[in-house]
């Protein structure tokens, strides 16, 4: 699932629309690597296929104010940047950019500008020439808590990139913005509140729904009204495995925006894990109805067709690792046991669609202390996880078999940073 971005703010318009999370715990994570501590417990990987959107090209349009020679630039730009707020406002996007556009030729150096170039492109799809002018915004004024927040929601939510670095980047933006706003004498108690949120879903998309928690209630705490917010906890909670809780956020969300396709899907999650089985469903059916581009029907096959997509992919490996994988048994689950979730801390996401149990082939730890072994080595595949992943047939073959290799790689003692670099996160 995608986010919309919910901050459209400019420089000149300190007002920012509050919206709703676009993303959840179906969307690509990265694996927690265990502690030493629980060294022997698991590692996961829960990485979804990716649809990226083609840019439309831009129309060619011109700006409606008019120009006059004997007019001072600064009254030009003045004027241009009005016009560029008030066509952004009204979705005409097109002449927006082409507003500040003309902005920053005249001034160069005007934050704003820059900053009305990179909303107005990011939303016609064209995010690598955003991402240049909100790069020359932050160069001009890399203190500045509304660029920063525009910036980081760019990162974390309009890219359609979800990769580790451009998470890490938004992150980063949104911390700084935060604490920038927060020194300000008369902070912004709706822009701190922007800002943590946009942490919250930077560190819940890193798996680190424990630190995004925070950061949601500290956002609700600023700005109690901001459904994005509870959104946002409910989403950490469920990575948590506090399903009452979170069903008790989702449904707040609802009660305020009772179509919100979102919402509906991770209740339906919620109850998925609470055994409601005709509760999920019926939830579950609402959000395809409100969102059908977003929202299919899970693909759930049987579990012996599941078996055969496990032996294709093991039938192309090379003979030697071959043999090595033989030596653990690859199991099939519908969901991941509780246990298993709970063997790391803080746990794996409930979303998660496969993982590695036990040590790598030739690790072998001593009993413990208190007695306890390490568990048997074993690979789990996890059937209606990967089912919610994908969209169709085709890519769940193609999932099955990334997050098989991903666990064998963990099974050779690779870590999550290696299989990153193998292309396998």
């Amino acid at each position: 699932m995608r986010r919309v971005s919910f901050v459209v703010a400019v420089a000149l318009a300190a007002a920012c629309g509050e919206g709703h999370r676009r993303s959840g715990p179906d969307d690509a994570g990265v694996s927690v690597t265990p502690t030493p501590a629980k060294a022997a417990s698991a590692v996961a990987t829960h990485a979804e296929v990716q649809h990226p959107v083609e840019p439309t090209p831009l129309p060619v349009v011109d700006c409606p104010v008019e120009t006059d020679v004997a007019e001072p630039d600064y009254r030009q730009v003045d004027r241009l940047l009005d016009q560029a707020n008030t066509s952004f406002d009204d979705d005409r996007l097109a002449e927006a950019w082409a507003c500040a556009d003309q902005a920053a030729d005249l001034a160069p150096q005007s934050v704003e500008a820059h900053h009305l170039r990179a909303a107005a492109l990011a939303a016609l799809g064209h995010e690598g020439e955003a991402q240049v002018a909100y790069t020359m915004a932050l160069a001009l004024d890399p203190e500045d808590p509304e660029t920063l927040r525009a910036a980081a929601d760019f990162y974390i939510n309009v890219k359609t990139d979800k990769a580790r670095d451009n998470l890490q980047v938004g992150l980063e933006l949104a911390r700084r913005g935060f604490s920038r706003a927060t020194a300000r004498r008369r902070g912004n108690a709706s822009l701190r509140a922007d800002l943590a949120l946009l942490e919250a879903q930077a560190l819940n998309d890193l798996g680190k729904s424990d630190e995004a928690l925070e950061r949601a209630e500290e956002a609700m705490r600023l700005a109690p009204s901001l459904t994005a917010a509870i959104h946002e906890r409910g989403v950490a909670l469920f990575n948590l495995s506090r399903f009452d809780d979170a069903r008790t956020a989702f449904s707040r969300v609802l009660g305020v925006m009772p179509d919100d396709p979102y919402a509906h899907q991770l209740l339906g999650r919620t109850y998925e894990w609470l055994g409601r089985a005709s509760d999920a469903d019926a939830h579950f059916r609402r959000a395809r109805e409100l969102g059908p581009d977003e929202f299919t029907p899970p693909v759930v096959i049987p579990v012996d067709e599941f078996r055969a997509e496990i032996d294709r992919v093991l039938g192309e490996l090379p003979p030697e690792r071959r043999a090595r994988v033989a030596t653990v048994p690859i199991e099939i689950a519908d969901l991941p046991a509780r246990a298993d979730l709970e063997a790391v801390d803080p746990p794996f996401p409930p979303t998660i669609l496969g993982l590695f149990r036990g040590l790598p082939h030739g690790v072998e730890l001593p009993i413990s202390r208190t007695g306890g072994k390490p568990p048997l080595r074993a690979i789990v595949l996890y059937r209606i996880n990967l089912g919610h992943a994908v969209k169709t047939r085709e890519e769940l073959s193609e999932q099955i078999r990334r997050t098989l290799l991903h666990e064998i790689g963990h099974l050779e003692g690779l870590d999550e940073g290696d299989l990153r670099r193998r292309g396998l996160d």
